[in-house]
């Protein structure tokens, strides 16, 4: 059983190499033909920015996909161990609620929601640092997108922001 496991884990990283090779080529042709457009300045960004920015982490994470399909060791671990999918099917239900309510409780406060739920159920961090990440990640996301990148987000009932 081990043997079949392993030749099958063998096929899948076969697999993952090709599958990074061809996301590579896709990534390398979409910023070079993103080049073509305007990029934009930082603030006033231009139609060939977001292609090409995609185009760049398609680039990264092929190449991280494809070293890591080259791993020596190869251990067989089972994809969902006891109650393991818990966590992915909390993160997918916190995530929604983030949409549901932003434009009623606004960017900040719902950010702060957000950031101390994950991490108090998902990752699971003491509580000092839960509050220390969740305010900076906060204020630092608000300055960010309100005053850099001057992005409308929506003020919520308290009208903070």
């Amino acid at each position: 059983m081990l043997i079949s496991f392993q030749q099958g884990e063998k096929k899948i990283e076969r697999w993952n190499r090709i599958s990074g090779f061809i996301l590579l080529i896709i990534g390398m042709m979409t910023a070079w033909g993103s080049t073509s457009l305007s990029m934009g300045k930082f603030k006033h960004p231009g139609p060939g920015f977001l292609p090409f920015g995609l185009a760049i982490c398609l680039i990264i994470l092929s190449l991280i996909l494809i070293l890591k399909s080259w791993k020596r060791e190869i251990s067989p671990t089972p994809l969902w161990f006891q109650r393991a999918w818990l966590r992915p099917l909390l993160g997918v239900a916190i995530l929604i609620f983030y949409a549901i309510v932003i434009d009623r409780l606004g960017f900040i406060l719902t950010t702060f929601i957000f950031l101390l739920t994950w991490m108090a159920l998902i990752e699971r961090l003491k509580w000092k640092t839960i509050l220390s990440i969740s305010v900076g990640t906060t204020i630092v996301s608000y300055l960010i997108f309100a005053f850099f990148l001057e992005v409308p987000l929506p003020k919520g009932f308290l009208k903070l922001g």
